[in-house]
């Protein structure tokens, strides 16, 4: 059987939000994409939090192609199998989508929408493509024998754009940005360069020279970014080292509490 066309029957809106878990509140009237892949996802910003949702209403009654002829068709229902792509972006928190209903099952004719959150990394600016794999189950009107269809939507992408007030690090050696944000609270971003994979020795000291925090890094090649939870320490000022074959590069942090 050809591919239903699900790509004019399946309608997804993406907008940013604030909220914790998306609500499904697709207010479309008909079948369609929104938006389409010239508008593409909101673009997410480095060290900054990305929260996406999408929002759709399944189609009920649809049309495929059976041997070149048209075919009546009701959707029972369309089930998430996967969504690739949100890994390949170097994060300090990790990309994830989380679907509502919780099952990834979307009823055919019904409401839902998925959540996609993360923080990409500083010096993460690019682009990438997002994939989302469905199943889509649906009998032939007339028939009650259930026929799955497979489904790819890949013309979606997530444009990471440059943080101009993050700090910049060189990509070509050994070399460890400011963190940021600097003064924080409680959590802040480390990143730092590494011209090939290693180990790499993070220190915090005070201000006397007592080793306040300490851990050790298996660095990849290439930007790496971690975050540091200073709610132990006192506000202050502090610094914090990064060794890296014998090379040791020092940045100053500050805790501020208010």
């Amino acid at each position: 059987m050809n591919k239903i066309l699900l790509l004019i029957s399946f309608a997804l809106f993406f907008s940013i939000n604030a909220k914790s878990q998306c609500t499904p509140s697709f207010q479309g009237s008909g079948a369609g994409i929104e938006p389409d892949s010239a508008t593409n996802l909101p673009h997410a910003i480095e060290g900054l939090p990305y929260d996406a949702s999408v929002q759709f209403k399944a189609p009920l009654d649809t049309t495929a192609s059976v041997g070149g002829f048209p075919v009546n068709i009701t959707i029972e229902d369309i089930t998430i199998t996967s969504v690739t792509g949100l890994s390949s972006i170097p994060n300090i928190s990790p990309f994830t989508y989380v679907p509502n209903p919780a099952t990834g099952v979307f009823l055919g004719g019904g409401l839902g929408c998925i959540q996609i959150t993360g923080t990409p990394a500083i010096g993460s600016a690019g682009t990438y493509p997002i994939t989302v794999s469905l199943d889509v189950h649906f009998h032939i009107i007339g028939t009650t024998q259930q026929l799955t269809q497979p489904q790819t939507v890949s013309f979606y992408k997530i444009v990471v754009d440059s943080n101009t007030a993050a700090p910049s690090i060189s990509k070509g050696k050994f070399d460890v940005a400011q963190n940021f944000p600097n003064p924080f609270s409680t959590k802040t971003s480390l990143s730092f360069n590494l011209p090939v994979a290693s180990q790499v020795n993070f220190k915090v000291y005070d201000l006397v020279g007592n080793v306040m925090e300490e851990k050790v890094i298996d660095g990849k090649s290439g930007v790496n970014t971690f975050i540091f939870d200073g709610s132990d320490l006192d506000e202050g000022i502090y610094f914090y080292s990064l060794e890296s074959n014998n090379a040791i590069l020092t940045k100053r942090l500050i805790i501020e509490r208010k």
